[in-house]
Protein backbone atom coordinates (compact mmCIF):
# COMPACT_ATOMS: atom_id res chain seq x y z
CA UNK A 1 0.00 0.00 0.00
CA UNK A 2 0.73 3.52 -0.81
CA UNK A 3 0.54 6.24 2.17
CA UNK A 4 -0.79 9.79 -0.05
CA UNK A 5 -1.80 12.62 1.59
CA UNK A 6 -5.20 14.30 -0.15
CA UNK A 7 -6.07 17.91 -0.02
CA UNK A 8 -10.04 19.03 0.57
CA UNK A 9 -11.62 22.63 0.56
CA UNK A 10 -14.03 23.03 3.17
CA UNK A 11 -17.46 25.25 2.45
CA UNK A 12 -18.90 25.39 6.07
CA UNK A 13 -21.54 27.84 7.35
CA UNK A 14 -20.48 31.38 9.09
CA UNK A 15 -21.99 29.71 12.44
CA UNK A 16 -20.00 26.59 11.73
CA UNK A 17 -16.50 28.65 10.57
CA UNK A 18 -16.47 30.39 13.98
CA UNK A 19 -17.06 27.16 16.00
CA UNK A 20 -14.15 25.87 13.96
CA UNK A 21 -12.03 28.29 14.39
CA UNK A 22 -12.51 28.70 18.53
CA UNK A 23 -11.75 25.13 18.04
CA UNK A 24 -8.42 25.91 16.33
CA UNK A 25 -7.36 28.58 18.85
CA UNK A 26 -7.89 26.90 21.52
CA UNK A 27 -5.93 23.99 20.05
CA UNK A 28 -3.21 26.20 19.39
CA UNK A 29 -2.98 27.79 22.69
CA UNK A 30 -3.39 24.00 24.42
CA UNK A 31 -0.09 22.95 21.89
CA UNK A 32 1.86 25.84 23.24
CA UNK A 33 0.91 25.43 26.99
CA UNK A 34 1.96 21.54 26.80
CA UNK A 35 5.10 22.45 25.03
CA UNK A 36 5.85 25.08 27.60
CA UNK A 37 5.67 22.90 30.79
CA UNK A 38 7.34 19.88 28.48
CA UNK A 39 9.56 22.65 28.21
CA UNK A 40 10.32 23.44 31.82
CA UNK A 41 10.03 20.40 33.27
CA UNK A 42 11.99 18.41 30.50
CA UNK A 43 9.19 16.07 30.24
CA UNK A 44 8.91 15.09 26.42
CA UNK A 45 7.09 11.61 26.59
CA UNK A 46 3.43 11.43 25.48
CA UNK A 47 3.08 9.21 28.86
CA UNK A 48 4.49 11.52 31.04
CA UNK A 49 2.90 14.96 29.60
CA UNK A 50 -0.51 13.08 29.22
CA UNK A 51 -0.17 11.74 33.18
CA UNK A 52 0.68 15.61 34.08
CA UNK A 53 -2.02 17.48 31.96
CA UNK A 54 -4.57 15.58 30.17
CA UNK A 55 -7.14 16.31 32.68
CA UNK A 56 -6.24 19.92 32.87
CA UNK A 57 -6.47 20.17 29.10
CA UNK A 58 -10.15 19.00 29.42
CA UNK A 59 -11.63 21.32 32.06
CA UNK A 60 -9.80 24.41 30.88
CA UNK A 61 -10.36 24.54 27.45
CA UNK A 62 -13.24 21.74 27.32
CA UNK A 63 -11.83 19.93 24.90
CA UNK A 64 -13.45 16.39 24.07
CA UNK A 65 -11.12 13.24 25.16
CA UNK A 66 -9.76 12.58 21.37
CA UNK A 67 -8.76 16.37 20.59
CA UNK A 68 -6.81 16.53 24.33
CA UNK A 69 -4.82 13.44 23.83
CA UNK A 70 -4.19 14.72 19.69
CA UNK A 71 -2.95 17.90 21.40
CA UNK A 72 -0.64 15.54 23.97
CA UNK A 73 0.63 13.52 21.16
CA UNK A 74 1.47 15.94 18.76
CA UNK A 75 3.51 18.20 21.02
CA UNK A 76 5.29 14.96 22.08
CA UNK A 77 6.16 13.92 18.07
CA UNK A 78 7.43 17.60 17.21
CA UNK A 79 9.74 16.88 20.33
CA UNK A 80 10.79 13.24 18.81
CA UNK A 81 11.75 14.70 15.21
CA UNK A 82 13.95 17.59 16.98
CA UNK A 83 15.69 15.04 18.65
CA UNK A 84 15.87 12.92 15.46
CA UNK A 85 17.54 15.72 13.77
CA UNK A 86 20.03 16.55 16.43
CA UNK A 87 21.00 12.67 16.66
CA UNK A 88 21.81 12.82 13.02
CA UNK A 89 23.47 16.45 13.19
CA UNK A 90 25.96 15.33 15.74
CA UNK A 91 25.50 11.96 14.94
CA UNK A 92 24.32 10.24 18.50
CA UNK A 93 22.35 7.50 19.36
CA UNK A 94 18.92 8.23 19.35
CA UNK A 95 18.10 5.71 22.10
CA UNK A 96 20.48 8.42 23.96
CA UNK A 97 18.20 10.41 25.05
CA UNK A 98 19.85 12.40 28.07
CA UNK A 99 22.35 13.49 25.64
CA UNK A 100 19.73 15.03 22.80
CA UNK A 101 18.24 16.51 25.61
CA UNK A 102 21.03 18.54 27.01
CA UNK A 103 21.66 18.96 23.10
CA UNK A 104 18.15 20.50 22.38
CA UNK A 105 18.41 22.98 25.62
CA UNK A 106 21.88 23.68 24.26
CA UNK A 107 21.34 24.32 20.58
CA UNK A 108 17.49 25.02 20.88
CA UNK A 109 17.10 26.71 24.31
CA UNK A 110 13.46 27.81 23.92
CA UNK A 111 10.12 25.77 23.64
CA UNK A 112 8.25 24.46 20.42
CA UNK A 113 5.80 27.44 19.77
CA UNK A 114 2.89 27.04 17.12
CA UNK A 115 1.47 30.07 15.44
CA UNK A 116 -0.42 28.51 12.22
CA UNK A 117 -4.21 27.17 13.37
CA UNK A 118 -3.94 24.08 12.75
CA UNK A 119 -5.87 20.62 14.52
CA UNK A 120 -4.81 16.72 14.32
CA UNK A 121 -8.27 14.94 13.70
CA UNK A 122 -8.47 10.89 14.11
CA UNK A 123 -10.59 8.54 11.94
CA UNK A 124 -14.39 8.24 13.58
CA UNK A 125 -13.67 10.26 17.07
CA UNK A 126 -12.88 13.67 16.05
CA UNK A 127 -13.96 13.45 12.31
CA UNK A 128 -15.52 11.77 9.51
CA UNK A 129 -16.14 11.93 5.46
CA UNK A 130 -18.77 10.25 3.76
CA UNK A 131 -18.39 9.63 -0.27
CA UNK A 132 -22.11 10.22 -1.28
CA UNK A 133 -22.48 13.08 -0.35
CA UNK A 134 -19.17 14.43 -0.12
CA UNK A 135 -19.70 15.71 3.33
CA UNK A 136 -17.86 15.43 6.65
CA UNK A 137 -18.34 15.40 10.37
CA UNK A 138 -15.87 17.60 12.60
CA UNK A 139 -15.49 17.35 16.55
CA UNK A 140 -15.76 20.79 18.05
CA UNK A 141 -16.22 22.35 21.46
CA UNK A 142 -18.88 20.78 23.43
CA UNK A 143 -20.33 19.18 19.53
CA UNK A 144 -20.27 18.05 16.81
CA UNK A 145 -20.41 19.60 13.28
CA UNK A 146 -22.40 17.57 10.43
CA UNK A 147 -22.55 17.62 6.95
CA UNK A 148 -20.04 19.74 5.86
CA UNK A 149 -19.36 19.70 2.22
CA UNK A 150 -15.68 19.18 0.73
CA UNK A 151 -14.37 19.59 -2.57
CA UNK A 152 -11.26 18.85 -4.03
CA UNK A 153 -9.44 16.56 -7.18
CA UNK A 154 -12.05 13.82 -8.44
CA UNK A 155 -8.56 11.37 -8.62
CA UNK A 156 -9.10 12.65 -4.87
CA UNK A 157 -12.28 11.29 -4.49
CA UNK A 158 -11.25 7.84 -5.79
CA UNK A 159 -8.33 7.72 -3.22
CA UNK A 160 -10.74 8.18 -0.68
CA UNK A 161 -12.76 5.05 -1.78
CA UNK A 162 -9.60 3.01 -1.25
CA UNK A 163 -9.45 3.56 2.74
CA UNK A 164 -8.56 6.73 4.55
CA UNK A 165 -7.08 7.70 8.00
CA UNK A 166 -6.39 9.76 10.16
CA UNK A 167 -6.47 13.79 8.66
CA UNK A 168 -5.30 17.87 9.71
CA UNK A 169 -7.20 20.62 9.21
CA UNK A 170 -5.99 23.95 9.00
CA UNK A 171 -6.98 27.57 7.92
CA UNK A 172 -5.29 29.41 4.93
CA UNK A 173 -4.91 33.00 6.27
CA UNK A 174 -4.08 34.17 2.83
CA UNK A 175 -7.63 32.89 1.16
CA UNK A 176 -9.61 32.36 4.96
CA UNK A 177 -10.41 29.14 3.90
CA UNK A 178 -10.64 25.78 5.24
CA UNK A 179 -8.64 22.67 4.53
CA UNK A 180 -8.86 18.72 5.11
CA UNK A 181 -5.64 16.98 4.45
CA UNK A 182 -6.38 13.18 5.01
CA UNK A 183 -4.27 10.25 4.62
CA UNK A 184 -5.27 7.43 2.01
CA UNK A 185 -3.93 4.14 1.26
CA UNK A 186 -3.85 3.26 -2.08
CA UNK A 187 -2.90 -0.40 -3.28
CA UNK A 188 0.46 -0.37 -5.27
CA UNK A 189 0.31 -1.51 -8.95
CA UNK A 190 2.31 -5.10 -9.30
CA UNK A 191 4.22 -4.90 -12.22
CA UNK A 192 7.32 -6.35 -13.54
CA UNK A 193 9.97 -3.58 -14.13
CA UNK A 194 11.47 -3.53 -17.88
CA UNK A 195 14.83 -1.44 -17.15
CA UNK A 196 17.18 0.10 -14.35
CA UNK A 197 16.82 4.02 -14.16
CA UNK A 198 19.59 5.78 -12.59
CA UNK A 199 18.60 9.07 -11.38
CA UNK A 200 21.33 12.15 -10.77
CA UNK A 201 19.95 15.14 -8.77
CA UNK A 202 21.86 18.23 -8.76
CA UNK A 203 21.29 21.96 -7.80
CA UNK A 204 19.39 23.92 -9.56
CA UNK A 205 21.08 24.26 -12.75
CA UNK A 206 21.01 23.47 -17.04
CA UNK A 207 20.99 20.00 -15.87
CA UNK A 208 18.70 19.66 -12.59
CA UNK A 209 18.19 15.90 -13.34
CA UNK A 210 20.49 13.08 -15.51
CA UNK A 211 18.56 9.69 -16.15
CA UNK A 212 20.52 6.78 -17.71
CA UNK A 213 18.76 3.21 -18.00
CA UNK A 214 19.87 0.17 -18.80
CA UNK A 215 18.93 0.23 -22.19
CA UNK A 216 21.64 2.59 -22.60
CA UNK A 217 19.32 5.76 -23.04
CA UNK A 218 20.28 8.92 -20.97
CA UNK A 219 18.36 12.31 -20.80
CA UNK A 220 18.69 15.70 -19.29
CA UNK A 221 16.35 17.74 -17.54
CA UNK A 222 16.53 21.64 -16.86
CA UNK A 223 15.80 23.55 -14.32
CA UNK A 224 12.91 25.96 -15.15
CA UNK A 225 14.74 29.57 -15.94
CA UNK A 226 11.63 30.90 -15.00
CA UNK A 227 11.48 29.47 -11.97
CA UNK A 228 15.09 30.34 -11.15
CA UNK A 229 13.67 34.27 -12.05
CA UNK A 230 10.73 33.96 -9.93
CA UNK A 231 12.98 32.78 -7.01
CA UNK A 232 15.97 35.97 -7.40
CA UNK A 233 12.70 38.00 -8.09
CA UNK A 234 11.14 37.11 -4.37
CA UNK A 235 14.64 36.64 -2.66
CA UNK A 236 15.03 40.14 -3.52
CA UNK A 237 11.54 41.15 -2.70
CA UNK A 238 12.39 39.49 1.06
CA UNK A 239 15.27 41.52 1.51
CA UNK A 240 13.57 44.78 0.76
CA UNK A 241 10.50 43.27 3.25
CA UNK A 242 12.98 42.03 5.74
CA UNK A 243 14.85 45.65 5.69
CA UNK A 244 11.55 47.24 6.71
CA UNK A 245 10.12 45.05 8.88
CA UNK A 246 6.84 46.42 9.93
CA UNK A 247 3.64 44.94 10.10
CA UNK A 248 2.52 44.84 6.67
CA UNK A 249 5.71 44.43 5.37
CA UNK A 250 5.60 40.60 7.61
CA UNK A 251 2.40 40.29 6.12
CA UNK A 252 3.42 40.28 3.16
CA UNK A 253 6.25 37.94 3.59
CA UNK A 254 3.99 35.14 4.45
CA UNK A 255 2.33 35.18 1.49
CA UNK A 256 5.66 35.87 -0.80
CA UNK A 257 6.63 32.28 1.18
CA UNK A 258 3.41 30.40 -0.03
CA UNK A 259 3.58 32.04 -3.86
CA UNK A 260 7.11 30.64 -3.77
CA UNK A 261 6.54 27.24 -2.34
CA UNK A 262 3.57 26.60 -4.52
CA UNK A 263 5.69 27.10 -7.49
CA UNK A 264 8.64 25.02 -6.60
CA UNK A 265 6.31 22.27 -5.40
CA UNK A 266 4.63 22.37 -8.82
CA UNK A 267 7.56 22.17 -10.92
CA UNK A 268 8.79 19.46 -9.00
CA UNK A 269 5.83 17.51 -10.05
CA UNK A 270 6.25 18.43 -13.22
CA UNK A 271 9.75 16.41 -12.96
CA UNK A 272 8.64 13.91 -11.17
CA UNK A 273 5.88 12.78 -13.58
CA UNK A 274 8.54 13.02 -16.93
CA UNK A 275 11.15 10.85 -14.52
CA UNK A 276 8.64 8.30 -13.68
CA UNK A 277 6.32 8.31 -16.87
CA UNK A 278 4.08 5.10 -17.33
CA UNK A 279 6.29 2.28 -17.72
CA UNK A 280 6.91 0.19 -14.55
CA UNK A 281 10.89 0.54 -13.67
CA UNK A 282 13.63 -0.21 -11.25
CA UNK A 283 14.65 3.64 -10.26
CA UNK A 284 18.18 4.11 -8.29
CA UNK A 285 18.39 7.00 -6.15
CA UNK A 286 21.36 8.76 -3.78
CA UNK A 287 21.12 8.39 -0.62
CA UNK A 288 22.33 12.15 0.34
CA UNK A 289 21.69 12.44 4.10
CA UNK A 290 23.62 14.45 5.63
CA UNK A 291 24.90 16.25 2.32
CA UNK A 292 24.03 19.56 3.43
CA UNK A 293 26.00 19.91 6.75
CA UNK A 294 28.85 18.48 4.90
CA UNK A 295 29.31 20.80 2.33
CA UNK A 296 28.54 23.72 4.76
CA UNK A 297 31.51 22.95 6.28
CA UNK A 298 33.74 21.96 3.41
CA UNK A 299 32.53 24.38 0.50
CA UNK A 300 33.08 28.01 0.20
CA UNK A 301 29.91 29.50 -1.64
CA UNK A 302 28.95 33.24 -1.46
CA UNK A 303 26.09 34.95 -2.88
CA UNK A 304 23.97 33.71 -4.71
CA UNK A 305 25.11 30.14 -4.99
CA UNK A 306 25.05 29.64 -1.22
CA UNK A 307 21.38 30.79 -1.60
CA UNK A 308 20.68 28.08 -4.37
CA UNK A 309 22.17 25.58 -2.37
CA UNK A 310 20.63 26.17 1.10
CA UNK A 311 17.15 26.31 -0.68
CA UNK A 312 18.15 22.63 -2.96
CA UNK A 313 14.95 20.34 -2.80
CA UNK A 314 16.30 17.42 -3.41
CA UNK A 315 14.66 15.18 -0.92
CA UNK A 316 11.12 17.06 -1.61
CA UNK A 317 12.11 15.40 -5.17
CA UNK A 318 13.21 11.79 -4.25
CA UNK A 319 9.60 11.84 -1.73
CA UNK A 320 7.36 12.62 -5.45
CA UNK A 321 9.74 10.51 -7.48
CA UNK A 322 8.88 7.47 -4.53
CA UNK A 323 5.26 7.90 -4.01
CA UNK A 324 4.98 8.23 -8.16
CA UNK A 325 6.96 4.87 -8.61
CA UNK A 326 4.55 3.10 -6.33
CA UNK A 327 1.70 4.00 -8.16
CA UNK A 328 2.50 3.02 -11.46
CA UNK A 329 4.43 -0.12 -10.63
CA UNK A 330 8.03 0.99 -10.27
CA UNK A 331 10.62 0.16 -7.69
CA UNK A 332 12.98 2.76 -6.15
CA UNK A 333 16.75 1.69 -4.19
CA UNK A 334 19.09 3.82 -2.55
CA UNK A 335 22.46 3.60 -3.30
CA UNK A 336 25.86 5.70 -1.94
CA UNK A 337 26.25 8.99 -3.68
CA UNK A 338 29.92 8.27 -2.78
CA UNK A 339 32.41 8.93 -5.91
CA UNK A 340 29.80 8.86 -8.39
CA UNK A 341 30.10 12.01 -10.24
CA UNK A 342 34.20 11.49 -10.21
CA UNK A 343 34.25 7.73 -10.83
CA UNK A 344 35.06 6.43 -14.33
CA UNK A 345 32.03 4.30 -15.43
CA UNK A 346 34.35 2.03 -17.94
CA UNK A 347 37.68 1.57 -15.75
CA UNK A 348 36.21 2.71 -12.12
CA UNK A 349 39.08 5.06 -12.07
CA UNK A 350 38.14 7.60 -9.41
CA UNK A 351 39.89 11.22 -9.31
CA UNK A 352 38.64 14.76 -8.69
CA UNK A 353 40.76 15.31 -12.28
CA UNK A 354 38.53 13.46 -14.25
CA UNK A 355 35.89 16.19 -13.99
CA UNK A 356 35.75 19.47 -14.95
CA UNK A 357 32.47 21.58 -14.54
CA UNK A 358 30.33 19.84 -16.78
CA UNK A 359 33.19 17.92 -19.11
CA UNK A 360 33.81 14.32 -17.65
CA UNK A 361 36.95 12.81 -19.23
CA UNK A 362 38.85 9.63 -17.00
CA UNK A 363 42.23 10.17 -17.03
CA UNK A 364 42.99 6.75 -17.14
CA UNK A 365 41.05 5.45 -20.31
CA UNK A 366 40.17 8.70 -22.29
CA UNK A 367 36.19 8.11 -21.43
CA UNK A 368 34.16 11.27 -22.05
CA UNK A 369 30.86 12.26 -21.29
CA UNK A 370 28.77 14.74 -19.88
CA UNK A 371 29.67 15.00 -16.67
CA UNK A 372 26.11 14.66 -14.80
CA UNK A 373 25.37 11.58 -17.47
CA UNK A 374 28.61 9.65 -15.64
CA UNK A 375 26.94 10.25 -12.58
CA UNK A 376 23.25 9.01 -13.39
CA UNK A 377 24.85 6.02 -15.20
CA UNK A 378 27.24 5.46 -12.02
CA UNK A 379 24.27 5.19 -9.83
CA UNK A 380 22.19 2.65 -12.34
CA UNK A 381 25.53 0.43 -12.20
CA UNK A 382 25.45 0.20 -8.36
CA UNK A 383 21.82 -0.28 -8.06
CA UNK A 384 22.60 -3.36 -10.60
CA UNK A 385 25.22 -4.63 -8.24
CA UNK A 386 23.13 -4.22 -5.53
CA UNK A 387 19.76 -6.11 -7.01
CA UNK A 388 22.52 -8.86 -8.44
CA UNK A 389 23.26 -8.83 -4.57
CA UNK A 390 19.89 -9.30 -3.39
CA UNK A 391 19.95 -6.19 -1.45
CA UNK A 392 16.65 -4.12 -2.39
CA UNK A 393 16.72 -0.71 -0.28
CA UNK A 394 13.24 0.54 -0.09
CA UNK A 395 14.66 4.11 1.61
CA UNK A 396 17.39 5.58 3.16
CA UNK A 397 19.43 4.07 5.69
CA UNK A 398 17.07 1.00 5.63
CA UNK A 399 18.83 -1.90 6.83
CA UNK A 400 19.62 -4.52 4.47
Amino acid sequence: MVTLSVKFKLEPTEEQKQKIMDLAKKYKDAFNEVSEYAFNNRVFDHIGLHKALYRKLKEKYCFQAQIAISVIREVAQHYASVFDQLAEKFHVSKRNRKRLIELFYKEVGRPIKRRKLIVKLVKGRSYDLKIEPRVCSISVIGERLKRIPYYGWNKHYEYVKCNYGDATLYYERSNKLWYLIVSVEVPESRLKPKKVVGVDINEPSDSFVALYDSLGESKLIEFSQQVLRLKSHYQKLRSQLQSKGTRSAKRRLSSLSGVEKRLVRNFLHVVAKEIVGSSPCVFGLEDLNGIREHRERHAKFCGEKRRLFSQWCFRQLQTLIEYKAKLCGSKVIYVDSQYTSISCPVCGYAAKENRDKRRFCCKNCGFEEHADIVGAKNIMLRVLKDLQNGVLVSHPNAPP
